[in-house]
């Protein structure tokens, strides 16, 4: 597990966004992005970046940047001669830069990025593709998960309890009812302590609060919000057309691996928390403040 302390910067917006009080930062997970992917939804893509860039976020990577390569594909390729291995690496750096072309001006706001299933290691040095695009963005690799606390910049002086602690993995399990997909984060609250507990993987874009009853250490009963949530994801279930020829490869009318298990699709995108303090009435000591907006 990543551990990572950060403090950050007085929030900067060109469109004004506050939700909670003593707002000082805005959180998009992005995750499960799959570019390269047939018919990746470039322009929706880029819009949610301007969006969140004008509002003053900052992003932590949950994994699956690109759609090359699952374990499955790995397992194939790995087998094969280190010549051409190389010549597939020179691909994949190809295709990471072609991310980053899009991603360019987020560099600086990310907390960093965890590697997903969908992962690739270049055989010269065994660094990966995810390690790659980290050192294009000048970001931290998260690795399998990460337990993040973030400290306010106009926190009042040694008061921690203001902090927000983050814990992020790219995620298991899923489900095929909406609600379904937040058990297997809800698990966490049970051994580990976090006020946002993030998962991806199973692509849903779904969060909920839990309230837990707190006393502090000067007596005062109050509760701490935390949120728990997948977040979301850009791999569309069903791409739809016309019949095709008979004479065009029977692959090109098939249905993606949701479309084949019926599954329900994606809602395409990722959700965002506003993240601030606030004094807790009758008492000298604060608490966070975490609203989710998708």
């Amino acid at each position: 597990m990543i551990i990572k302390t950060v403090t950050l910067p007085v929030i900067k917006q060109v469109i004004p966004y506050r939700v909670v009080e003593n707002q000082h930062a805005l959180l998009m997970p992005m995750g499960d992005i799959h570019f390269g992917a047939e018919d990746f939804p470039l322009k929706k893509f880029e819009a949610t970046i301007k969006w969140a860039m004008d509002r003053g976020c900052v992003f932590i990577g949950m994994g699956e940047y690109l759609d090359f390569t699952s374990a499955s594909q790995r397992s194939v390729l790995e087998s094969l001669r280190e010549s051409t291995r190389g010549q597939i690496d020179r691909g994949v750096r190809k295709l990471v830069e072609e991310l980053y072309g899009i991603l360019k001006h987020t560099e600086g706001k990310w907390l960093g990025m965890l590697e997903g299933d969908h992962y690739w290691e270049f055989t010269d040095d065994h660094t990966s593709a995810d390690q790659y695009l980290c050192k294009l963005l000048k970001c931290d690799f998260l690795g399998t998960s990460a337990w993040i606390r973030v400290h306010p910049t106009k926190a009042p002086k040694d008061h921690v309890e203001a902090d927000t602690v983050i814990y992020a993995h790219h995620g298991v399990g899923g489900s095929r009812k909406l609600g379904g997909h937040l058990n297997r984060v809800e698990d966490l609250v049970s051994w580990i302590d976090f006020d946002i507990g993030l998962m991806g993987h199973s692509h849903a874009k779904i969060f909920g609060p839990l309230d837990f009853q707190v006393l502090t250490p000067d007596g005062i009963h109050t509760h701490r919000t935390k949120i728990i949530a997948r977040t979301g994801g850009w791999l569309k279930g069903y791409i739809s057309h016309n019949p095709l020829l008979l004479t065009i490869p029977a692959i090109q009318s098939r249905g993606t691996y949701v479309e084949k298990g019926a599954y329900a699709p994606s809602s395409l995108g990722a959700p965002c928390f506003g993240i601030g303090f606030e004094k807790i009435s009758g008492s000298r000591f604060y608490k966070p403040a975490i609203h989710g907006s998708l």
